[in-house]
């Protein structure tokens, strides 16, 4: 089997209005598709969406330095070209941050193919399934006010998730988590993420006011994100876990946050940590050090399914995030959205997704 073509469907999907609206959910979503084919009809998708990133400086990457290096591949042979991409297509200078999240999205793709040409499901080729589903908590956007936030959550409980976490500015973070406690009562688990906005001095007095309202995790207090002592100092003064490691993409950054030990609970986005081998071997890393691990998942696509894999095959992930704010349509079936919370795999080969080309022709133009 070989490589005959790598290509990229640019697909902007709007926001479905609901009530209330945050304001982030405005325009449209990037949910890129990515297909890769070969000389034997089977075709891997992933997509290139990965939050926090340029999409075009992902694309600059995948099609003038990672394509060409492909073409004419085995994609069954996904380490060695894992390997080959990292060396060959981005070299000493561009081996982090977009570079490697151009890397996941194809990764992806391939294990997509190795499944489909073997009959088997993602998670069958991973280890197995640990669980045969996983708690889904509701990714929550931002809002005006701490009682738009409560009105949403109570939506969300509505809906059926049983975990949320909330996305806060600094001035609403202890007012918009009581909110949501006091609409929501003691059976919703809780989590606050932060992006970064805290210095360690206001990391540390916030997360003295929230242990009172049960908060599991709080996750990226301090910036910048990479402040691996900043993080160890508020860990050792808090009950609440530390989370973090989104942003992060390769296996030496994973291991300096591990061994500085700045968190408690560690979250690799599949396409950010460069796809599923390597997501793998940062789940060896917490691990070993006893940590607890949940995929970061913040989209709509077959890394979402990645994401599930990964989380389904993985004995010490409890947790799985899904972006509660749905979207006007979704092109991956199934949608994979929460379902009395929970999110389950179908048993199907490679990702176990099939993709709506209806929906791909009506959102593939801005």
């Amino acid at each position: 089997m070989k490589i005959t073509n790598i290509e990229i469907i640019p697909i902007f999907i709007p926001w479905k209005k609901t009530q209330p609206v945050s304001f982030l959910a405005h325009g449209k979503r990037p949910c890129n598709l990515l297909k890769v084919s070969t000389d034997e009809g089977i075709t891997g998708y992933s997509e290139e969406a990965v939050t926090g990133f340029s999409e075009a400086v992902i694309r600059a990457f995948i099609e003038s330095r990672l394509k060409p290096i492909l073409l004419g591949e085995n994609p069954m042979n996904v380490e060695r070209l894992w390997d080959k991409m990292y060396r060959q297509g981005l070299g000493y200078k561009n081996n982090k941050g977009a570079g490697i999240a151009a890397l996941g999205v194809i990764e992806v793709a391939l294990w997509d193919i190795i499944g489909k040409a073997r009959n088997l499901p993602v998670y069958e080729m991973i280890g197995g399934l640990s669980k045969n589903k996983i708690k889904a908590y509701a990714s929550m956007m931002g809002y005006e006010t701490p009682m738009e936030v409560a009105e949403a959550a109570l939506h969300y409980a509505a809906e059926g998730y049983t975990a949320m976490k909330l996305h806060e500015v600094p001035a609403n973070a202890v007012a918009s988590i009581k909110a949501v406690r006091e609409a929501v009562g003691d059976k919703i688990t809780l989590m606050l993420d932060m992006n970064g906005t805290w210095t360690t001095k206001q990391a540390v007095e916030s997360a003295k006011q929230l242990e009172q309202y049960e908060v599991l995790w709080l996750e990226e207090p301090i910036w910048p994100v990479d402040d691996y002592e900043g993080l160890a100092y508020l860990r050792e003064r808090t009950n609440i876990l530390i989370a973090g490691g989104e942003t992060e993409n390769t296996l030496g950054n994973f291991k300096e946050m591990i061994t500085k030990q700045a968190v408690d609970l560690i979250e690799p986005d599949v396409l950010a940590a460069g796809g599923i081998l390597n997501c793998r071997k940062v789940f060896a890393l917490a691990e070993a050090w006893n940590l607890k691990i949940a995929t970061h998942s913040y989209t709509f696509g077959p890394s979402l399914a990645a994401a599930v894999h990964l989380s389904l095959s993985n004995i010490k992930t409890e947790y799985f995030e899904i972006c509660a704010a749905p979207l006007e349509a979704y092109y991956m079936q199934p949608s994979l959205r929460q379902e009395n919370g929970y999110i389950t795999l179908p048993d199907r080969p490679g990702l176990g997704i099939e993709i709506d080309e209806d929906v791909v022709k009506k959102y593939s133009s801005p």
